[in-house]
């Protein structure tokens, strides 16, 4: 709380400054907002305890004493007070004073950055790796991100990437760390400089981060990475070498879904001459479907070879099948922009694809390779990890469907996929009936390991009714009856142990009711499918918990170990309600997944 100034400061000594008469600011500026006299509060009729200079809109003409003021609260009040709660002050600054704000917001971006990465090193430092299985790779407990998980929503990864950074920064680059809470420098020069040195011993780190701290004050971030490899590289010659090695050993593919709903593929830190020859694959493979008569442009049938090859398929049409009329080359067959019309560009998961190695293909003879053609119809196996609603499956709605570490599909890919499921062998079928919150009511699996031929392999959710009188035009009790499904309720507020079993292992069936109750990792912010999670005793088995739906939940292998950890308490007041306590104090809960319906 501001505290009343003395009654007669002496001149060199900091003063309240008040409003003038007019409701201008300090004698000789204008534009300023200041606080209304009639303000309620402790603070009324009182403004900011600071020299008179620094209070001067002149003081963010450049060189000003504003406009070279280090960041920090004072900063950050003297801003305040001059763009005001909805920056009213902006329009009464000249162009220089304008510029010096924005220097002035530039610099607190730096210092706020650097309050970040300073609490998250303390953190990191009152965590160290002492818990067993905790094997602490980063130097710190494998646990303390995830407190920042809980209170941030973020991603396990990317909250033990955050504390990682911040240890490095603040422990191998020390001229680096300081100019970012100098204002000196911004968080993105800072992250170039990081990623530049990340391999140099500490003793050539250690002299580039003093020539890098500096040189971030005046270049560009392009040209400061252009600085920063040259640097390294004359510190250790070997450096590139020692990179490339060093990043190969994450090497990794994976799939993703796009923004638009469409999906990708991406592969990261390959070996060049595999890449490079790889591509050259793939452009050959197109050229031959564009010689066999595929219509597209170039670039479409790249999309269109690289995912035969992957799938072993070949999408080259039969010998006397027409092409499709309605597709058209691009100008001079060059490459052009791929659109949802484009041949296995942008059909999502129900485009063509693999047989997924359910069984050989099979199709017309293929005169130039004495081989099979065959048309590409993809089969993906579901295990529990696709989530369509049935009335999507049936074409009577558009709601959107689910694929575990993927995301969402909408009705016609979900449709797509359902075919597509119910060719793999490997499917197995189960519908989730759902309250009117959209959290599973009841859940049911259909016998052996197909369902009929034609119907869907895969996880179905339904709000329709389950009760004596479906909606009109439906009868999903006798849906279910066809399919050889009984519905199990779950439970959820209060539990009877009616599903409770003896051994220490649950049954399928209780597997599944406590899986479709929690459709993901019950852990703050994790997102990690259930049906790849471990099913924990919340209560350990052997401290009196019981094998019970209010006794289990899906937990992932890290987080699993997470509620064992020293200071870690966890607890589900009600079944598939999960209430956990932090080493910190604080308290998080997570409830039951609310489906799309």
């Amino acid at each position: 709380m501001l505290q009343e100034p003395p009654p007669d400061p002496q001149p060199d000594e900091p003063h309240f400054e008040q409003p003038q008469p007019d409701g201008s600011g300090p004698a000789g500026d204008s534009g300023a907002p200041w606080p209304d006299d009639d303000a309620e509060g402790p603070e009324q009729g009182l403004f900011v305890c600071l020299p008179a200079e620094e209070l001067s809109l002149a003081g963010f003409a450049q060189n000003g004493q504003a406009d070279t003021m280090a960041p920090g609260p004072l900063l950050g009040m003297v801003l305040h007070t001059v763009i005001g709660e909805d920056g009213a002050g902006l329009p009464g600054l000249s162009d220089d004073q304008l510029i010096g704000v924005l220097s002035g917001g530039r610099r607190m971006e730096a210092w706020t950055a650097w309050v970040q990465l300073a609490a998250m090193r303390e953190l990191a430092r009152r965590r160290p790796a002492v818990e067993p299985g905790d094997s602490g790779r980063a130097g710190f407990s494998d646990f303390a991100a995830d407190e920042l998980m809980a209170e941030f929503h973020l991603t396990l990864e990317a909250a033990t990437a955050q504390i990682g950074y911040a240890c490095t920064v603040a422990d191998r680059l020390p001229r680096t760390f300081a100019a970012l809470a100098a204002g000196q420098i911004h968080p993105v020069a800072v992250k170039i400089i990081e990623d530049e040195t990340r391999y140099l011993s500490a003793k050539n780190v250690a002299k580039a981060d003093a020539v890098l701290a500096e040189l971030a004050q005046s270049k560009s971030f392009g040209r400061l990475r252009y600085s920063a490899h040259r640097l390294v590289l004359k510190l250790d010659p070997d450096y590139a070498k020692l990179r490339k090695d060093e990043d190969r050993k994450y090497a990794h593919v994976r799939r993703f879904r796009e923004h638009s709903g469409n999906a990708g593929m991406v592969a990261h830190e390959m070996p060049p001459d595999e890449v490079l020859a790889s591509w050259q694959h793939v452009e050959q493979r197109a050229l031959d479907l564009r010689a066999a008569g595929m219509p597209g442009t170039l670039q479409e049938l790249r999309v269109r070879a690289y995912l035969d090859l992957l799938q072993e398929t070949d999408s080259r049409p039969a010998p006397g099948r027409p092409a499709d009329p309605d597709a058209s080359d691009g100008p001079g067959g060059s490459d052009g922009p791929s659109g949802p019309g484009s041949p296995g560009g942008s059909g999502g998961l129900g485009g063509p694809g693999g047989n997924g190695g359910s069984a050989p293909p099979s199709g017309d003879p293929d005169p130039a390779t004495g081989g099979t053609r065959h048309d590409p119809e993809p089969s993906v196996a579901a295990l529990v990890t696709i989530t369509v609603p049935l009335e999507t499956t049936q074409g009577i709605s558009e709601t959107p469907g689910e694929v575990g570490g993927f995301g969402l599909i909408d009705g016609d890919d979900a449709r797509a996929l359902v075919a597509a499921a119910a060719r793999h062998p490997r499917t197995r079928w189960c519908i989730t009936a759902l309250n009117p919150d959209g959290t599973a009511a009841a859940h049911g699996c259909a016998s052996g390991r197909h369902p009929p031929p034609g119907r869907a392999n895969l996880t179905v959710t339904s709000s329709l009714a389950l009760g004596p009188d479906p909606p009109p035009g439906t009868r999903p009790r006798d849906y279910l009856r066809s399919l050889g499904i009984h519905m199990v309720p779950i439970a959820r507020s209060q539990c009877d142990h009616a599903h409770a079993e003896t051994g220490y292992r649950p049954s399928r069936t209780l597997q599944h009711l406590v899986r479709a109750r929690s459709a993901r990792c019950t852990a703050p912010g994790c997102g990690r499918p259930a049906a790849r999670c471990d099913l924990d005793h919340t209560v350990p088995w052997d401290q009196g918990g019981i094998t019970c739906e209010c006794d289990l939940a899906p937990l992932c292998r890290h987080h699993h170990k997470c509620k064992q950890a020293q200071g870690w308490r966890l607890e589900q007041p009600q079944p598939g309600v999960l209430r956990w306590r932090t080493p910190s104090g604080r308290t998080y809960v997570t409830g039951p997944t609310a489906y799309l319906a």
